[in-house]
Parts: C-alpha cells; structure tokens; sequence
C-alpha cells in the first residue's frame, strides 16, 4: 500500500472516484492526510439504572444512544470520562481501490481528547455515509468542541489491487449511515 501525498489527495478528489464533502481543501488538505470536520449531531449512551450489562447479542443498542442537540452556539461540551458519538461534517465515499485511515489531530489529543476508540478504517467501496467519531475525553475537566472544526484527519492509502468485495458491495451495516449512529453489534448474531 501507498499513503497518497497532498497532491494525490487532491488529484483522486478533482478527478476519481474519492469523494469527501463538504471539503474546503485550502483549510483541510494537509501534505499526507485530509482533515475532516466535526459535525451537528452528537449522542451519548443512557442506559436505565436497573440495566447491569450490555448483552451484545440481544440489546437493540440503538434504543440506548440519545441524540443531544446542539445549540444555536454550535458548540458541545465534553465531560470527561464520557463516551460520545459524533458524525463529520463530511460525507465519504471511498472508491474500491483506497482505503482510509481515521486519525486524530494532536491538538486535541493534547487536551486528552479522543476521537476513536478503534474504529479508525474506512474500507474501500465505504460510501455516501458520514464518518461517526467515538470521542472520550481523558482530561479530567470538561472541553468545548465546536461544530465544523477540523477533528481529525483521514490518510488515504492506494491498495495494491482493487477489493473483489467492496463495503458497498453488501449490505453493510454502516453503509449510508447518518448523524451519530448506535453499535449495530447484535446483528452479527442474527444476520448469518
């Protein structure tokens, strides 16, 4: 694989099949990477009292996350120790011959802000979907994010040959995802 240069970035967006938008590339094409923007809606898991675990096989999770509005400010509070759900400003489509890779920007991380927990890959054929961003803060005290600022940054990487077996070649659970969306995990018991 080949990490693709500020000016490749550029040439897949102008003329391939990449698509990454809203991009503004003066403000977010950096020389290896494109940074992505957070986006409106952010939810956070509320489980009720009496819930003692997570069954990842029988819980519709979904149930759980609850969508927090974001005021007319355009910012959100980051408690520490909590676990939010983001989406991007942007929304990605990765053609079958890239993958990408979610990485944070070390401006935040220096604040003890987290944007993914493990869930940095976009697949390639991953397409007209936001990212979502699991965001923790490690701080110790509360940070405001501002909807629209640069979060993160995707590193694009050329396969070597194209994926027989694309994202968008199946029926995805993520595919065509929008806003901050739950763990789907349960439908790995009952999907096969």
């Amino acid at each position: 694989m080949t990490v693709l240069s500020d000016q490749d970035i550029g040439r897949e967006l102008a003329y391939g099949d990449l698509d990454v938008s809203p991009v503004d590339l003066d403000e977010q094409l950096q020389p290896a990477s494109l940074d992505i923007r957070l986006g409106d809606v952010f939810g956070v898991y509320e489980f009720p009292e009496e819930k003692k675990h997570i069954d990842v096989r029988e819980d519709d999770i979904d149930e759980f996350l609850v969508e927090k509005e974001i005021g007319e400010e355009g910012w959100f509070v980051v408690e520490p120790d909590k676990f939010y759900l983001a989406n991007t400003k942007e929304e990605i489509s990765i053609p079958d011959y890239l993958e990408a890779e979610l990485m944070g920007r070390s401006s935040l991380a220096r604040l003890g802000i987290e944007i993914h927990q493990t869930a940095g890959l976009f697949d390639p054929g991953f397409s007209d979907s936001d990212g979502v961003l699991e965001i923790t803060n490690v701080l110790g005290k509360p940070v405001k994010l501002y909807t629209g600022m640069r979060i993160g940054q995707l590193v694009f990487k050329r396969l070597e040959s194209r994926s027989n077996n694309p994202y968008n070649s199946d029926d995805n659970k993520y595919q065509g995802q929008k806003g901050a969306q739950a763990s789907k995990i349960q439908q790995d018991f009952h999907d096969s």
